[in-house]
């Protein structure tokens, strides 16, 4: 792999050896020479480094195939063994719960310690039981523990992020975490367009059981790989005052606020009821599966086209568009007396996901100091998984109320009028939208 990075800097002298005058700490990060040469320069990433990347990126991808691939017939599966909707809601929400309540403490101890090995191991072995559980499970509380599982399993994701930044020069960033964005997406995508065939083939435990295996087998890539260290002086600029500082930000909590907003009503309509209403439409495992697949697909291309396109000026004006679109999707999802209404339904609040997760998380960090910009991500993303517990949860009480078809309705409305207010009121800066690697 040949990167190569412009920059001029007139008069400027020949730079040392990319690993001379670096801290132990810091030796497996390669380094551009760009800022002490006067023209176009290369960095060398030796075949033993491009081997841990592409390791580190496969364990990614297959992490994320594994927690995905038993998602589209998930309601179905835990609808047969309860007796109501609120109890599928409650269910599924323990994945965004357990999330937003260990993603925080997750980023702080990977700052203060810089030990990233144990904790991605520890973190993806939990995913791989929580599939285990779940697939397995015949009772509420065996359901309940699984899905609390595979959700504390994704407080690794920070600083997943930040290990895959540390293999890359720094003003390489946001190559790094695009990267990272595209096998998280690939993996989904695989993972959700294979589901219903395995359900096929092997009846509904297939599917965890395989997710488990891959979850295991990240796991495994991780420990045999040597990742970039962090930087001891980076981690001690983190302590509690800090963390409340950037806790208190009004400029971190607003986008992070409409991002939770946002994902009440993407995991309460598309990852929880949108399966249930295409079985009672006539759809099958494999119609569900890849109802999913359409919507992850569109997801990944509204992501690349608000990385690569979308400028300040317009930030905005895409959040207010993408949050149309998202009312559209789902009130289409709900009226549609058919399944093949629901595939465009579902490809349009992916494009929306897909656009207002990563201006939101550039909103978010943007003004953040780049030494606790880690932590604002964390905030962040623990904030947005309490949208991931609570539109579940909120959605089968209302499901078991009003009907699904209603509750669309009332859940679109209701993240979209949130999501507007709280951007309505979110200062404005002047950085551009930086890149939001994964979405769960």
């Amino acid at each position: 792999m040949r990167v190569r990075l412009t920059r001029r800097a007139a008069g400027a002298k020949l730079a040392p050896s990319p690993l001379q005058d670096r801290s132990d700490a810091d030796r497996d990060r390669p380094r551009s020479d760009t800022a002490a040469r006067g023209k176009d320069t290369t960095i060398n990433l030796p075949p033993e480094h491009r081997r841990k990347i592409a390791a580190y990126f496969v364990a990614s991808l297959l992490y994320w195939a594994g927690q995905y691939i038993f998602v589209p017939t998930l309601p179905a599966f835990v609808a047969a063994r309860v007796s109501t909707l609120t109890a599928v809601g409650v269910i599924l929400s323990m994945y965004g719960l357990w999330s937003a309540l260990l993603r925080i403490p997750t980023g702080v101890l990977h700052d203060t310690t810089g030990r990233s090995k144990p904790l991605l191991v520890a973190g993806f072995l939990l995913g791989s039981a929580g599939s285990i559980v779940l697939g397995q499970g015949r009772s509420v509380g065996a359901l309940l523990l699984g899905r609390a599982l595979t959700g504390a399993s994704t407080a690794t994701w920070v600083p997943v992020m930040v290990v895959a930044a540390g293999f890359f020069p720094p003003e390489r960033a946001v190559f790094a975490t695009s990267l990272l964005a595209t096998a998280t997406s690939v993996g989904q995508v695989l993972a959700t367009g294979s589901t219903g065939f395995l359900n096929r083939a092997g009846g509904y435990p297939l599917a965890f059981l395989v997710g488990a295996a891959l979850v295991a087998c990240a796991a495994a890539l991780i420990a045999i790989t040597r990742l970039p260290s962090s930087r001891p002086a980076a981690r001690t600029q983190v302590n509690a005052r800090s963390i409340l500082a950037v806790f208190t930000r009004r400029d971190v909590l607003l986008p992070s606020f409409a991002s939770a907003a946002s994902q009440f009503g993407v995991w309460s309509i598309v990852f929880a009821f949108l399966p249930l209403l295409a079985r009672k439409a006539g759809a099958g495992d494999i119609s569900v599966s890849l109802l999913m697949t359409a919507n992850l697909l569109a997801n990944t291309a509204a992501n690349l086209y608000a990385t690569l396109a979308v400028r300040k000026a317009a930030q905005r004006a895409h959040l207010y568009a993408s949050f149309g679109i998202f009312a559209a999707g789902a009130l289409l999802a709900g009226w549609s007396p058919t399944v093949g209404p629901m595939f465009l339904a579902t490809a349009l609040m992916g494009v929306a996901n897909g656009l207002f997760y990563p201006i939101l998380l550039g909103l978010s960090i943007e003004r953040v100091d780049l030494s606790h910009r880690t932590t604002a991500m964390g905030i962040h993303q623990a904030i947005y998984a309490l949208g991931m517990f609570s539109g579940p949860w909120v959605g089968g009480i209302l499901a078991d109320a009003l009907g699904m078809r209603p509750m669309f309705a009332v859940m679109a409305g209701t993240c979209v009028a949130a999501a507007g207010g709280l951007v309505a009121f979110t200062p404005r800066t002047a950085a551009a939208v930086r890149t939001g690697a994964g979405a769960g």
